[in-house]
């Protein structure tokens, strides 16, 4: 099935095999105009591939081109694009030859002009009216605009964080402790600041890892976000998973807190 089969119903729904019609370059007259006054929702490896892009750390990229918004149902964190503050207000990355990290762009970016919500059904974010690159003769399925545009790479990463940021997982009351939600920030968007405070505390005393673990995650920013999204089960709801406490450790604690217990010093 495919876009002229259904007229200018652009909210209808599509599945991976049907096709539409789309094509975005210089020469069309609104080119750029969705890149600016929107709200682009960053994942973890958008701000990771941003940052390499620009040469700089995960954490002075949130700081510089990045808001943090809270889920008021849940307390759980998540990050936002700054746009320009202009009347404009366009992407700090956009010119009006296009994109400047084009081949680092954010998933969203990517993904449009569709919008899914669970990964299954798609449909148009925008109109023909609103985007005349809808409708251009180069015809596409979604599972090949999806392959085409880089957002396979994704899929894996997004089935390892979503259960953490599901909102199911807060049952009881939303989180309101700021050091909790900058800690779940920290392990899934900040990989340049939760490397640090993994490798230079104690953190790696506490919990027993194995090797081969650290040796990945002390590079590869992916297998980080997979450490990170267990250390938050570990962390948020006692899901185990590849962490456990060193029982050196714990006797440790056992051993200063009966001490304490006989010096009250």
């Amino acid at each position: 099935m495919n876009d002229k089969d259904h007229g200018t119903d652009y909210a209808r729904p599509m599945k991976w095999d049907d096709s539409f019609r789309f094509r975005c370059y210089p020469g069309v007259d609104c080119f750029t105009a969705c890149c600016r006054d929107v709200t682009i929702f960053l994942n973890p490896l958008d701000v990771s591939a941003m940052r390499k892009a620009l040469g700089i750390t995960s954490t002075e990229f949130l700081e510089r081109y990045t808001a943090r918004i809270v889920n008021k149902a849940t307390g759980v964190p998540a990050v936002v694009l700054k746009m320009r503050e202009d009347d404009e207000k366009k992407c700090p990355f956009v010119t009006d030859k296009g994109c400047t990290i084009y081949e680092s762009r954010p998933y969203s970016c990517r993904l449009y002009p569709l919008d899914t919500e669970q990964g299954v059904e798609y449909r148009f974010l925008v109109s023909q009216q609103q985007c005349h690159g809808i409708g251009e003769p180069q015809e596409w399925t979604v599972e090949g605009w999806r392959a085409g545009q880089g957002l396979l790479q994704y899929d894996e990463p997004d089935f390892h964080v979503k259960d953490v940021m599901s909102p199911e997982q807060f049952w009881e009351a939303p989180i309101q402790d700021p050091r909790m939600q900058d800690m779940i920030l920290m392990a899934l968007y900040d990989p340049d600041r939760f490397r640090e405070f993994i490798f230079k505390s104690s953190f790696l005393s506490k919990l027993r890892v194995d090797g081969d673990i650290i040796e990945k995650i002390r590079e590869d920013d992916t297998a980080l976000l997979y450490f990170g999204a267990q250390w938050l089960r570990f962390a948020l709801f006692g899901k185990r998973g590849i962490l456990k406490f060193d029982r050196e450790y714990l006797e440790q604690k056992k051993k200063e807190v009966f001490q304490g217990r006989r010096d009250p010093r």
